[in-house]
């Protein structure tokens, strides 16, 4: 192990648990912060072995000592968008407690530092003025939701926004946390630090999934099912291009650094495709 070896979790959902169960597994020291009653039971069942933590992420005391008791060099925030304003007040605490890099909650699309918090300095910006070094991991679409992404599940088409004619980036949520504990724990801080990595299981526009799953396309202003209106906004992300991996929202275009252009630091993998990930 070349890289890091102490980390600290903050989440339990569709990245965060896979995560820090990658990391647990590559014999690295992981401790899961969750907010109380959210889902430490549920993670205690399936994570056998990982110390479980419930604190209120606004007591900032309690999360410091928590993070200086574990020793640990790397906080990974994996909280919701619902949360995702508390980000910069775990980066001060997580700086405070001599944690050495910081991993937002960016796993999705492509954000260039503009980041999700409403009415707050971006995170990136507040890292950078902190003095916190920091890695991205940018997945696009996690393959997992694109049956509610779509609709599909409800209908049986593929529902689309707009023309849903930008490629979009769509990557399993285990080959991102494999890949972010991977290059965590094997790489050295100097290919990592305040880097950018962008990854890509496959590629598809909206409306070419019709093709993979065999269904018909239905163009319209809405998306079918629960969270619909979270889903509709995805898309609207997408329709402008930044779901793909590669896109640079500053030139509003593809950049230099493509889709998929750090995939290779996981020597040897196969990232799973949409066809394999649903066996179609």
């Amino acid at each position: 192990m070349h890289g890091y070896s102490s980390f600290a979790v903050f989440g339990c959902g569709l990245i965060g648990m896979p995560i820090a169960r990658e990391l647990h597994a590559r014999g690295a020291g992981v401790v899961i912060i969750v907010r109380p009653g959210s889902c430490s039971t549920n993670v205690h069942q399936k994570l056998p072995g990982i110390e479980v933590c419930e604190e209120e992420y606004t007591d900032h005391m309690a999360i410091q000592q928590r993070l200086r008791e574990n020793a640990v060099q790397v906080v990974i925030s994996t909280v919701s968008a619902a949360a995702v304003d508390i980000q910069n007040d775990l980066a001060t605490i997580a700086h405070a407690a001599g944690v050495q890099l910081f991993v937002p909650s960016e796993f999705g699309v492509v954000t260039d530092g503009i980041g999700h918090n409403k009415g707050q300095t971006c995170t990136l910006e507040h890292l950078k003025s902190i003095g916190l070094p920091f890695a991205v991991f940018y997945a696009g679409f996690f393959m997992e939701t694109i049956p509610a992404l779509t609709g599909l599940k409800v209908n049986g088409k593929i529902n689309v926004i707009g023309y849903g004619n930008m490629p979009c980036s769509f990557t399993a949520s285990d080959d991102v946390a494999g890949f972010v504990a991977h290059v965590l724990t094997v790489h050295h801080p100097e290919d990592i630090l305040n880097r950018t990595f962008r990854l890509q299981g496959d590629r598809s526009t909206l409306s070419d999934l019709a093709e993979i799953f065999q269904t018909e396309v239905r163009y319209g202003e809405d998306i079918p099912g629960q969270m619909g209106e979270v889903w509709k906004r995805m898309q609207l992300a997408s329709e402008c291009g930044a779901a793909s991996t590669g896109w640079n929202i500053r030139q509003w275009a593809e950049g230099e650094e493509r889709a998929g252009c750090t995939n290779y630091m996981w020597e040897g993998h196969q990232w799973q495709t949409i066809r394999s990930f649903f066996r179609l």
